[in-house]
């Protein structure tokens, strides 16, 4: 096998034009709006009693902390619109760790007023002056359509907390079958200070349905015997927690033994000009908490692959670990933690971009609520594998993007 001096990625290396258009608009708009969204000093949706038409926009979306103040508040605006999409009858569905946004829950008062079935779950961490107005307005019997928890630990576990960020609606305007899912709380700090970002699918009726369950399980706060849950549909593969890391295999690990650095072009293309050019694949993580043993564990992984070959970029958040900086930086992971004092990413990213399991040619991305820590295995959060080759690409671009401008 002949192996050239500069081997190229296999992002560099694909030739498909929709990839290239989309990181072409991608690196000149920081974050994906609708146009009245994205005008300096848009204002904040307002909670209505009418129902309105906005459709939320499906695929992956992201807030850009140190842009606009729409820009800023994207990704909570978004929540907002589709809670005034939101007809009565409808029903919507939220469990988040954060709630501390006003306006938010504005929104979401006016959507049960007007008949909308509220089911709302809610860490008991901190209960924010928003939680405690839905509380007491909604009330917080389960028997009922409309409902409030609070959990003080897992809700379906006995320890941790529940940590995820999760927002479905029954119908929103035209569409239905809203899901979204990802790393953003429902706060101004989210907003303002950290990276984030929220994968939606809108008319996915398989892949609504697959939370049914876990959720009918948070609202009953209750411990459950089987707190692991693995639910695959078509577009995605759903892994649900807590996680006893004793007898499962860690998600992150399992998805990361899957990757494969180095494949020849004639291996991807039987007909390639250069079969024997090695092409290596890329590896990028965006991760707000890594830490402890379970992180050190991830880490040592991560500079394996690099050691055979993947390029590895790490955009790290406030989360991260001595040690587990320590293996990654003197292992030869190029590591970042941003341009902009006070800004991190809060998100949960993994991007893998080359060859996956049997597919030499792929990209695969995995969003959620899920720190990398031992801690973060005993919490309620969700981790999604993005099969969806648009919306995974849509996820490294951002990375491309932030690692240069963040």
């Amino acid at each position: 096998m002949t192996v050239p001096t500069a081997r190229p990625s296999f992002r560099r290396a694909r030739t498909a034009v929709l990839a290239g258009a989309v990181l072409a608009t991608l690196a000149l708009v920081p974050a994906a709006a609708s146009p009245a969204s994205s005008a300096p000093g848009a204002a904040t949706p307002k909670a209505t009693a009418r129902v309105s038409k906005y459709v939320p926009p499906a695929g992956a979306n992201f807030n850009n902390p140190i842009g606009t103040p729409a820009q800023q508040r994207k990704l909570l605006r978004q929540v907002i619109h589709t809670t005034n999409s939101a007809p009565s009858g409808s029903t919507i569905r939220m469990a988040v760790f954060s709630f501390g946004d006003p306006q938010t829950a504005d929104a979401l008062l006016a959507a049960y007023r007007r008949g909308v079935i509220v089911k709302l779950v809610f860490a008991g961490e901190n209960v924010y002056p928003a939680m405690a107005r839905l509380r007491d307005a909604i009330g917080t019997d389960t028997a009922k359509p409309s409902f409030v928890v609070i959990c003080q630990d897992s809700c379906r576990g006995e320890k941790g907390q529940m940590h995820a960020k999760y927002f479905s609606f029954t119908k929103a305007g035209a569409a239905k079958w809203i899901t979204m899912t990802g790393s953003v709380n429902l706060t101004q700090f989210n907003a303002l200070d950290q990276w984030n970002d929220l994968y939606t699918r809108v008319g996915d009726r398989a892949y609504f349905q697959a939370y049914g369950r876990w959720f009918g399980q948070l609202k009953d706060d209750e411990p459950v015997v089987k707190q692991y849950l693995h639910k695959a549909t078509a577009t995605a593969d759903i892994r649900i927690t807590p996680v006893d890391l004793k007898v499962e295999d860690d998600p992150i690990s399992d998805a990361l033994d899957k990757v494969r650095c180095e494949v020849t072009r004639g291996q991807i293309d039987p007909d390639s000009a250069t079969p024997d050019e090695v092409v290596t694949t890329d590896i990028d993580i965006s991760t707000h908490a890594w830490n402890e043993e379970r992180g050190k564990r991830i880490a040592w992984q991560v500079v394996g692959l690099r050691s055979e070959g993947c390029r590895v970029r790490v955009f790290y958040g406030t989360g991260m670990g001595a040690a587990v900086k320590s293996i990654l930086k003197n292992n030869g992971a190029q590591l970042r933690k941003g341009h902009t004092p006070g800004v991190r990413t809060h998100q949960k990213v993994l991007v893998v971009d080359g060859a996956f399991g049997s597919d030499l040619a792929t990209v695969r991305a995995w969003t959620g609520s899920q720190n990398w820590s031992d801690k973060a295995a005993n919490r309620d959060d969700l981790i999604v594998q993005i099969n969806d080759a648009a919306d995974a690409q849509r996820y490294a671009d951002r990375f491309d993007w932030m690692w240069d401008h963040a």
